[in-house]
C-alpha cells in the first residue's frame, strides 16, 4: 500500500469541493490528472472512496474514514516541518483578542498553547464574548481584533473583515436515515423533517432567511445552543440539521454514526475570520499576532 502526500492534498481538495473540475482548479492540475490520481489512490487502498453523482461527488463510508487519517497526514507533516523550523517570536507586549463564542470552543484549545509557545514574551489574552459585544468592543479600543463568523455579522463601515476559512454547511443525518438514499438531496426534501436548530452567533437569522428566501421554512422541532446536544440527537434520529464543515465530527459522544451530505439547491457558508477597525492601523504586536492566527486557523480550516 502506497501513496503520496500529493495524493491525499488532491483527495482532501475533493472531498471539501465535491466536484472533481473544482478540486482540480484547487490544486492546479487538469481534471484528467485528478481523475487519475484518485483511481490510483483507490486502487492502492484497494476501497471505493466515492461515487460520481450528477452533481459532482459523494464520500462512500471508507472514504469518510479515510478522510480523517488523510488530514491527520497532512496536518502531522505540516507540523513536522512547522517544528524543524520553529523559531519563537521575541516580541513583546499585551494584545487583546476577541472571540466569538462558538469559535471559541472550536478554536481555543487548537490553538492556545502554540500562541503561548510562539510568542513567549507576550500577553495574549483571549475575551469571548457574543459577535456585538465584541464589535462594539472593538469600536471602544478595548480589544485590538475579533476572531468572528465573518458570514454572520452585519454590514459596518466602521469595520474591515477579512475571511480566513469558508466553510460550506451541510446536511447532516442519521447513518440509516432514509433522506441519505436519495441521489440528490433538495431544501423540499428536508422541509418537512423535524430539525434541530442550533442557537449561536446569529446563526437562526442566517439560516431562517436563507430558507425563506427559497420559499420554505424548517419545521423546528427542537432549539438549542449546544453543538454535542445538536449532534447526539442528530445521531440517534431524533432529526436532522444543516451546520458547516468545521464543526462536523462523525461520532456522537455515545458512539453513534453522523452523516452528513450536500443539498442541491442550498449552498451557504460558515466564514470563519479576522475583523478590525477600517481606519485605525494596527500596532505591530497586533499585527504580529493577527499574521501568526491568520495562519494557524487557516491551517485547522484545511485539516477541518
Amino acid at each position: 500500500m502506497r501513496f503520496t502526500l500529493r495524493q491525499l492534498e488532491f483527495f482532501i481538495a475533493l472531498a471539501q469541493t465535491q466536484q472533481i473540475s473544482k478540486a482540480a482548479s484547487h490544486c492546479n492540475i487538469s481534471q484528467s490528472s485528478m481523475t487519475v490520481a484518485m483511481r490510483n489512490l483507490e486502487t492502492s487502498l484497494n476501497n471505493q472512496l466515492f461515487i460520481r453523482q450528477p452533481k459532482g461527488i459523494q464520500l462512500t463510508a471508507a472514504g469518510e474514514r479515510f478522510l480523517h487519517y488523510a488530514r491527520k497526514i497532512i496536518n502531522d507533516s505540516q507540523l513536522a516541518i512547522d517544528d524543524l523550523l520553529y523559531q519563537p517570536q521575541l516580541e513583546k507586549g499585551t494584545v487583546n483578542v476577541g472571540i466569538a463564542k462558538t469559535l471559541s470552543a472550536y478554536l481555543l484549545p487548537a490553538i492556545i498553547l502554540e500562541v503561548e509557545q510562539h510568542f513567549p514574551l507576550m500577553t495574549v489574552n483571549f475575551i469571548e464574548a457574543n459577535p456585538q459585544v465584541l464589535t462594539e468592543s472593538l469600536k471602544r479600543k478595548e480589544i485590538d481584533f475579533s476572531l468572528l463568523l465573518t458570514s454572520n455579522i452585519a454590514q459596518d463601515s466602521a469595520l474591515q473583515s477579512e475571511i480566513f476559512i469558508r466553510s460550506p454547511r451541510r446536511l447532516w443525518a442519521a447513518q440509516g436515515h432514509p433522506l441519505l438514499n436519495l441521489p440528490v438531496i433538495h431544501l423540499a426534501d428536508i422541509e418537512s423533517l423535524p430539525f434541530l436548530l442550533l442557537d449561536t452567533d446569529e446563526y437562526p437569522d442566517v439560516i431562517m432567511e436563507h430558507w425563506r428566501s427559497r420559499g420554505g421554512s424548517p419545521n423546528i422541532s427542537f432549539t438549542t445552543t449546544s453543538f454535542e446536544t445538536v449532534r447526539s440527537l442528530v445521531a440517534k434520529g431524533k432529526g436532522v440539521t444543516i451546520l458547516s464543515d468545521l464543526v462536523y465530527r462523525p461520532w456522537s459522544l455515545e458512539g453513534l454514526r453522523v452523516m452528513r451530505r450536500s443539498i442541491a439547491d442550498s449552498t451557504t457558508y460558515m466564514d470563519v475570520g479576522a475583523v478590525t477597525l477600517a481606519d485605525s492601523p494596527l500596532r505591530e504586536p497586533t499585527a504580529t499576532v493577527l499574521n501568526y492566527l491568520r495562519r494557524v486557523i487557516t491551517r485547522l480550516g484545511e485539516d477541518g
